[in-house]
């Protein structure tokens, strides 16, 4: 910024700010600096020039397309269009990318329809751009649409396609597409990667990544983002570390913070805390992103105390919360039953901090409330909520009833519940469990014959284990391994020798 600033001032000083050529230098300087000040001042200038050239023009579609503000880039064309001069073939992707950042479908027709009006139809960035913006706006079938009527298409179009089908339609098509792509970015990697996390199918994503390196293509930060998240998905330590090494060696651990918080997770989710707090210690800045991931992973492991210590060291570092750090936070009181802190730190939010509370906020309270069994006070505050309870809400109430056996509410909560998701087998299960719990036998049995005539049961539950460096899933009920006998007999001999060492101490 400061140096953008200094070479404006020579140009002035030596009398050239008014040749096309050195005023297109300092604002193209000033519009693509990532500070947003920059933009700001780059706009000023432009604003004192007589006649912009198309030029410059395109410069500054650029900089709003990518910036927080795309819709000051068809603000800016409509005086384009208006006063002159000419767009040329690098107006419309700028503009059309500023439409699928706003997710403005109509909007991106009528830029659509001004491309073809001034002959740039067929271009291929232009075709590229609207295969974006079609897919980002759900209309997968004019994106492929428009594909189809290509003459002649790119990697790009490729990958914009494949990236509107992973996105949204169906990842098979996505892959399918993928699969017939004749030459592969790769973004193109990425995009399918990306979309298999997506659809929680974390083994396609590693093994589509394996093939990834095998192709020799060096992964980008999107990519390494959604291997990391199919890793503590999946509880693979082994591959989450050699990931870890693997940017490691190539970024000289210059990592984007946004990798930093995806490593943190990682390691909280794969069970190693130990790893967690040294890649976050090992962070040259901590921003609220690598903040959150900390806190977000000491909850998860019921660290309640270390929770609170790393957030208010974190305001003493000067780091400002946002509304995910009290999500993490909340939750850490939660799990440790720290009820009056949890209720402090939600007061705070608003007071201290100007943060109203969402849906996910008052989910929380409840689930706090609920887990220490002030099931009376969980319900009011849910009646007193400015925001209508959802199935979240309903369902945390729900699981605090059931452990402290409060069938009255358990039963608002569950038929809450059932109402918005009868095929939803597992609230059947949850009120089943209390009606057993206390004895209502007649209930299991209503229950029972009700999730029969709704042709609902339970989901099988699933986990994941890595054994000598391999993922395995294992599925309740399923008997298609062929070692499942085995497997069986040795769980069966460990459970036996458990049961001997408890009852029998002194004879093993």
């Amino acid at each position: 910024m400061q140096e953008a600033k200094l070479l404006h001032s020579r140009i002035i000083v030596s009398g050239l700010h008014q040749h096309d050529i050195y005023l297109r230098q300092i604002i193209t300087a000033l519009a693509t600096n990532p500070n947003p000040f920059s933009l700001l001042h780059a706009r000023q200038l432009f604003d004192k020039i007589p006649q912009p050239s198309t030029y410059i023009y395109n410069t500054m579609f650029r900089a709003y397309a990518s910036s927080p503000y795309p819709h000051q880039a068809l603000a800016l064309y409509h005086h384009m269009h208006l006063h002159g001069p000419l767009p040329d073939y690098y107006t419309f992707p700028f503009l059309l990318k500023a439409c699928s950042s706003l997710g403005d479908l109509r909007t991106g027709e009528i830029v659509h329809g001004q491309a073809f009006k001034h002959g740039f139809g067929h271009d291929i960035f232009v075709q590229n751009s609207l295969i974006n913006l079609y897919g980002s706006s759900c209309g997968v079938k004019m994106a492929r649409r428009v594909f189809d009527e290509m003459g002649f298409r790119d990697v790009a179009t490729w990958t914009s396609l494949v990236t509107c089908y992973a996105n949204g339609r169906s990842v098979e098509s996505a892959r399918h597409l993928f699969d017939r792509m004749p030459k592969r970015s790769v973004v193109s990697y990425s995009a399918m990667i990306t979309g298999y996390v997506r659809r929680n199918r974390f083994k396609d994503g590693v093994l589509l990544f394996r093939d990834m390196l095998v192709a020799k293509m060096e992964p980008n930060d999107s990519t390494i983002m959604s291997v990391l998240c199919a890793c503590a998905n999946l509880g693979d330590l082994n591959l989450g570390k050699w990931v870890h090494s693997y940017i490691s060696e190539r970024k000289k651990n210059q990592f984007d913070g946004r990798i930093i918080a995806a490593l943190i997770d990682m390691y909280f989710k794969c069970g190693s805390i130990k790893k967690a707090l040294k890649a976050f210690e090992g962070a040259k800045e901590k921003h609220v992103g690598e903040w959150t991931a900390m806190l977000s992973g000491l909850a998860m492991h019921g660290l309640g105390t270390e929770v609170i210590e790393a957030f208010e060291e974190m305001i003493r570092s000067g780091v400002k919360p946002n509304g995910v750090t009290f999500v993490a936070l909340l939750s850490g009181c939660t799990h440790s039953g720290l009820v009056n802190e949890g209720m402090r730190y939600f007061d705070r939010m608003t007071i201290d901090f100007g943060i109203e509370p969402t849906v996910v906020h008052f989910g929380c309270v409840v689930d706090l409330l609920g887990r220490a069994g002030f099931i009376e006070q969980a319900v009011s505050f849910i009646r007193d909520m400015p925001v209508e309870a959802n199935a979240a809400i309903w369902g945390a109430l729900l699981t605090s009833c059931r452990a402290y056996k409060n069938v009255e509410v358990g039963e608002l909560a569950a038929r809450w519940l059932i109402s918005a998701e009868p095929w939803n087998g597992a609230l059947y299960m949850v009120l089943l469990g209390l009606y057993r719990d206390v004895g209502r036998w007649d209930d299991v049995e209503k229950v029972k014959e009700e999730m029969k005539k709704v042709g609902c049961r339970k989901s099988p539950g699933c986990s994941s284990i890595e054994v000598n460096g391999i993922c395995r899933e294992f599925v309740v009920g399923d008997k298609s391994h062929p070692l499942t006998f085995e497997a069986c007999l040795t769980l069966a001999n460990v459970m036996a020798e458990f049961e001997d060492r408890r009852f029998f101490p002194n004879l093993i």
